[in-house]
């Protein structure tokens, strides 16, 4: 498990300790299957905020009227929105279950309290940009070129663009993330480390280019907008650098000493995802996790978590 750094981390990107008073902090999707809002919750938990981590049974966020009953009987300062609604998690209790409507209504029913907190932090996504093609070193500015053909790219290109005409709502937009708790059944990188560790071939529908970034930088990315006032609404937060998934592959195998071969289903490349991170670091400076470093991490969680990974899974998402 990945250690938080603390406040010793926030020095790293000088950000100064008098910011961290007690201020709250509402955090959706911590729930068993919000990952990245799991691992934020305990990253911030090494800070002076205090944590609102409320889970998807104890506040619907596609109800109206249970939100707004929640901003009344809570001071919130800061809204980290991480939840998302994914139709094969097998959650069928929220007043909406359709992935269009229910992520459209998590936001909305969020936003319109923007007058009750000072900023509010959602995760956009690659998808924005339309995922039926090859999505490029994308910046910023490229947005609205394509409108995505599918609902859940729609729904966060809908809500990019009330984004960027809020006062403050704030789009930190993700092409990939590196994180252990991400489900092996359902995260590629996780699902090579349990293949290797489980001596299974490193088997992949197929290479693709991507833009990784790890979650603990997503974190320091937070804490920088929390405590500043950033230039604009939306940012690309990705690496430096992008990756194939068969660099991927072949860190695991090295970490692994595994003797098994990478085996792609299909010839040739996938449609690419990355993006341009000029925007976000010209302004505000980063020194973003080495990759293999990251990748090292997830590894060794699903060693230290070997018993939890059912081989007869490993490519349930695939294959199903």
């Amino acid at each position: 498990m990945i250690s938080p750094t603390g406040l010793l981390g926030s020095m790293r990107y000088g950000l100064p300790n008098i910011l961290y008073m007690s201020k709250t902090i509402l955090i959706t999707g911590t729930g068993p299957t919000g990952v990245t809002g799991k691992r934020i919750k305990e990253y911030l938990s090494a800070y002076s905020y205090f944590l609102l981590t409320p889970s998807s049974a104890e506040l619907d966020l596609t109800d109206d009227g249970a939100v707004s009953h929640y901003f009344s009987k809570n001071n919130i300062d800061y809204v980290i929105h991480c939840a998302t609604y994914r139709p094969n998690i097998g959650v069928t209790t929220h007043f909406v279950d359709e992935i269009f409507e229910s992520n459209l209504r998590m936001f909305y029913n969020l936003a319109k309290h923007n007058n009750r907190y000072a900023k509010m932090i959602y995760f956009g996504s690659g998808a924005e940009f339309g995922k039926s093609r090859d999505i490029i070193n994308v910046t910023e500015d490229d947005f609205r070129h394509s409108i995505p053909k599918d609902k859940y790219g729609f729904g966060k290109y809908i809500m990019n663009q009330y984004c960027r005409r809020s006062e403050n709502i704030y789009n930190l937009r993700l092409f990939g993330t590196l994180n252990p708790y991400e489900r092996y059944t359902k995260n590629v990188v996780s699902n090579l480390c349990a293949k290797a560790i489980k001596s299974r071939a490193l088997s992949l529908k197929q290479n693709c280019c991507f833009s990784f970034v790890d979650i603990d930088d997503v974190c320091q990315a937070l804490l920088l907008l929390l405590e500043t006032t950033p230039k604009y609404h939306d940012y690309n937060f990705v690496q430096d650098n992008k990756y194939m998934l068969l660099d991927i592959a072949m860190m695991v195998k090295e970490l692994s000493c595994s003797s098994s071969d990478v085996v792609f289903d299909s010839p040739g490349l996938n449609f690419e995802y990355t993006a341009n991170n000029s925007r976000w670091v010209s302004e505000f400076g980063f020194k973003f996790k080495p990759i293999f470093q990251s990748v090292k991490d997830i590894y060794e969680y699903w060693l230290g978590h070997e018993n939890e990974i059912e081989v007869s899974d490993i490519d349930r998402r695939w294959t199903k």
